[in-house]
């Protein structure tokens, strides 16, 4: 049976279809380009020339630029910087060349093709790969050995850079004549921000030491690639793009879906992924977007080769035989490299994947793509598609999953021609993320002084020959003279005199591992950020890794450590308060504000507070409602009501008078806007989250109790992502796409009075903007007075994942030098409560620096440091 069969047989619908039909290359000769003979003993096999684009690109290189290769996935991007990489071999005997992947499971691959091809020209090079998997003894070696150098950024940032001052690393900085960045795409967001500064730490010690670098970077097809890279390098780029693309292709039919509605999404996607592994002779790749979808359908796949009732172990054994993997970020090693193998082999039927394949692991065997949902850019969908088909005709099966997007082109196929691509997000101002890299570069024994000592070229200020923003040089300065701001004191005690190691490039949020212990057996389970421990493994959740279910029994936050014993495949959802949003309106946390006659969009500074207060789980047809605090008799620890997460970001306030009329749903607003801008500007949908609340205070145009709508970003510090809605085209292209959401969407059956005030505010926007008046003022520095939390009130404490915490006290303590506040924080506060009061644990006193106020939740007042009075207002002038 075929899939048109299985599709009519099992009541889903072919809404669409489409052929895009085959492709012939087109060649160039290479006799022309003044290649080395190492270059024509690598190209000897391609008698018809390489293609076009390939020439063009080498050319430019030679050319004396920095190259972007930004053609189709299989377009042959890896044969461009493979024959510029030997060209600087041969023409520079003492060159290196360092090959940059995102991934350890590229870098991994990648190594044996740069071996292939030395092996194959003959050239002297050896090709070292130093990653997380290879053995700290071994690295240096294969560093001083090596004139090929494959890494990820994490290992030049935390091993590299960490031994800048031996002389086989400084070696290295010194001889690097090309750095290749591969999957450019991919360095977005915190990781790509990160990323960004250390790239230009390769430039800073390659330029103090002499050298001149270069760049390749090979990138998926993305709007204005050229701004990117330069963003990402500081570095002008040629692009050889997309228009360039010469490369063949095969056919390829593409079917969009409706899928039955006889059951749910993840029952009949698993009745699909089964038929195509028993009934066809395909090689299949499922894409959901949700790591916890992708575990919890490769785990309904495999329900019938295990007993639930049969699980009081864990067979690990038995989970690496299965046909049909899940695969995602966040697994071990080990269990990585198992299903890519495979993969690569044609050794599985299928796999269930998040975006984590969408990256250049070869996988010719793909001739089927399922995808549940559209991605919102067509720099992913255009990934995705071209894992399937590379030796063969292939077809894309598009299922559609009930979002805006994919109703959307269900209703109009043609829209999916029109789908935005990714757009950069880097942004080099978020303060945590410059401070990280001060720490390492500028510090006293950093990098800088380091290099500048073997070089002879250090002086007393820091400067760089290499482009830095200009407030990041300033921070440089700043941490070299020890004056630094005091919110950034945490992360300098954190890091010690190891922020190398103190702080990872892909996220700012803490980072959790899982873990299962039998015995004196403890095995890892993979990593979470914060952010996803509220979504996937919070207390008493059933937490989903290699197809295998397991409790969460108890975590332990300053341990940062999750424990898990094995359970029954039973499915938990988080049960959430309502987000508190915290805006900051004061002028020195408002980047910009704008009218629009009665309709206010102003961004600005604020805090994020969110926390999980219970679960729901479903067993069979029956669900559960769990409350927190859980009951340790069942082996579940945790006794405090909410799990809570403090977040200090910025995002967009929408304020309008229609937002507070009766029947107005705005939770429903918030979350169309939020589908409205991620069609705009495809970030990814965990950098962004919209919500509702109501301002707490009056100034100006905000009414105490009057309701606001936000767009925020979810990144610890910002990264400023919401801020593209203060463009005018941006904005009003959101309204217009909001209302047609509103209209058409049947996932919202929103009332008149909803649509209607949609409707009011995409109207006002057909009027000029004007700058709105100031909000508030900043504090006036009084002397001998300091703003503190009042007692009986609350704050954050940022020393200690921003845990919540209760001030009972305000007072200036000698041992500490200056004011503190005495209280507890939120576990403790409950713990007390539970016990009597002779063996209820005592208050703790904490520095007044560590405590943040949270704006508009904190009561706050006025200490006055000669009297130890305190005053809910400053005095006014003549009173002191």
């Amino acid at each position: 049976m075929e899939l048109r069969e299985f599709f009519e047989q099992e009541g889903w619908r072919v809404v669409h279809q489409e052929t895009r039909a085959a492709k012939k290359g087109a060649f160039s000769s290479y006799s022309d380009l003044g290649l080395s003979e190492a270059s024509h003993r690598a190209l000897k096999e391609y008698k018809d020339g390489i293609y076009t684009h390939q020439h063009e690109g080498i050319s430019r290189y030679l050319g004396g630029d920095n190259l972007a290769i930004t053609t189709a996935t299989a377009s042959g991007k890896s044969l461009v910087f493979n024959v510029c990489a030997l060209e600087e071999l041969s023409r520079n005997p003492s060159s290196r060349i360092l090959a940059v992947y995102p991934l350890k499971a590229l870098a991994t691959e990648q190594k044996e093709r740069w071996e292939h091809l030395v092996k194959q020209t003959g050239i002297y090079a050896k090709v070292g790969r130093i990653d997380g998997g290879v053995a700290v003894s071994s690295r240096m070696q294969i560093l001083k050995e090596s004139r090929i150098l494959v890494m990820t950024p994490d290992i030049i940032h935390a091993w590299l850079f960490y031994n800048a001052s031996s002389s086989q690393v400084v070696d290295f900085f010194k001889n690097l004549s090309l750095v290749i960045i591969d999957e450019a795409h991919t360095y977005s967001g915190v990781f790509g921000s990160n990323s960004a500064f250390l790239f230009r730490r390769l430039q800073h010690a390659s330029s103090r030491l002499g050298g001149k670098l270069k760049f390749i970077a090979s990138s998926a097809t993305m709007a204005d690639a050229q701004e990117h890279l330069a963003q990402l390098t500081g570095q002008p780029f040629s692009v050889v793009g997309q228009e360039l693309d010469t490369s063949p292709r095969y056919p390829l039919t593409t079917l969009l879906v409706d899928p039955p509605q006889t059951k749910d999404i993840l029952t009949v996607m698993s009745d699909l992924i089964n038929f195509v592994a028993r009934e066809t002779s395909h090689q299949s790749i499922t894409f959901v977007d949700s790591r916890k979808q992708t575990e919890y359908l490769a785990s309904v796949i495999d329900r019938t080769k295990a007993d639930d009732d049969d699980k009081n172990d864990i067979d690990f054994v038995k989970l690496k035989e299965l046909q049909i993997y899940p695969y995602r970020s966040g697994y071990e090693e080990d269990d990585r490299q198992q299903i890519q193998k495979k993969l690569a082999a044609g050794q599985l039927k299928g796999v269930v994947s998040t975006s984590a394949l969408e990256m250049g692991i070869d996988l010719p065997y793909l001739s089927l793509g399922i995808l549940l949902g559209i991605p919102r850019s067509a720099t992913s969908f255009f990934q995705r598609v071209g894992r399937v088909g590379r030796r063969k005709e292939g077809v894309i099966v598009i299922v559609n999953n009930g979002s805006v997007v994919s109703e959307a082109i269900m209703r109009n196929p043609e829209l999916i021609k029109s789908l935005p691509l990714a757009k950069s997000a880097l942004y080099l101002h978020n303060p945590r993320i410059q401070y990280i890299h001060a720490m390492c570069l500028a510090r006293p024994g950093g990098e800088d002084e380091i290099i500048g000592n073997k070089s002879g070229g250090r002086g007393s200020k820091f400067t760089s020959p290499v482009d830095m923003p200009k407030d990041f040089v300033e921070l440089c300065n700043a941490e070299r003279i020890g004056e630094i701001a005091t919110e950034l004191q945490s992360m300098k005690s954190q890091a010690g005199d190891d922020p190398y190691h103190a702080f990872p490039l892909r996220d700012l949020d803490v980072q959790y591992q899982v873990t299962y212990k039998k015995g004196p057996t403890i095995t890892p389970l993979g990593s979470l950020s914060q952010a996803q421990v509220m979504r996937e493994a919070y207390p008493g959740a059933v937490y989903f890794y290699q197809t295998q279910s397991y409790r969460v029994t108890k975590i332990k936050k300053q341990q940062k450590n999750i424990e898990v014993r094995p359970e029954k495949r039973y499915f938990t959802t988080p049960t959430m308060l309502p987000t508190v949003i915290l805006p900051n309106m004061g002028v020195d946390n408002v980047y910009g504000s704008l009218k629009y006659c009665n309709f206010y969009v102003v961004e600005c500074n604020m805090q994020i507070a969110e926390a999980v207060i219970g679960f729901k789980e479903r067993r069979g047809n029956n669900e559960l409602d769990v409350k927190y605090p859980l009951d340790p008799t069942l082996g579940l620890f945790y006794d405090a009501p909410k799990f809570a997460r403090y977040s200090f970001t910025s995002g967009v306030l929408f304020t309008h008078p229609a937002l507070d009329r009766d029947k107005v749903k705005v939770s429903d607003i918030s979350k169309i806007l939020l589908e409205a801008f991620l069609m705009t500007l495809p970030f990814e949908r965990q950098d962004i989250s919209s919500g509702v609340d109501k301002y707490r205070s009056t100034k100006g145009f905000t009414k105490e109790g009057s309701k606001f709508v936000c767009l925020y970003d979810q990144t610890y510090g910002s990264l400023r992502l919401t801020g593209h809605l203060m463009e005018d085209s941006v904005l009003k292209h959101v309204f217009a796409l909001a209302l047609d959401i509103a209209e058409h969407d049947q996932n919202y059956e929103l009332n008149s009075e909803t649509f209607g005030a949609i409707r009011e505010m995409a109207e006002s926007l057909s009027t000029p903007p004007e700058e709105c008046e100031e909000q508030g003022v900043t504090d006036v520095a009084v002397e001998n007075f300091v703003r503190v939390i009042l007692p009986g009130s609350i704050g954050v404490n940022v020393e200690k994942d921003d845990e919540e915490f209760n001030v009972e006290r305000v007072f200036y303590s000698p041992q500490i030098g200056g004011l503190a506040y005495r209280g507890k924080h939120l576990m403790e506060k409950n713990k007390a409560e539970r016990e009597n009061n002779w063996h209820g644990p005592t208050t703790i006193t904490v520095p007044h620096d560590h405590i943040r106020i949270l704006e508009g939740e904190s009561k706050v007042g006025y200490y006055n440091l000669e009297t130890g009075e305190i005053l809910e207002s400053l005095p006014v002038e003549g009173e002191f």
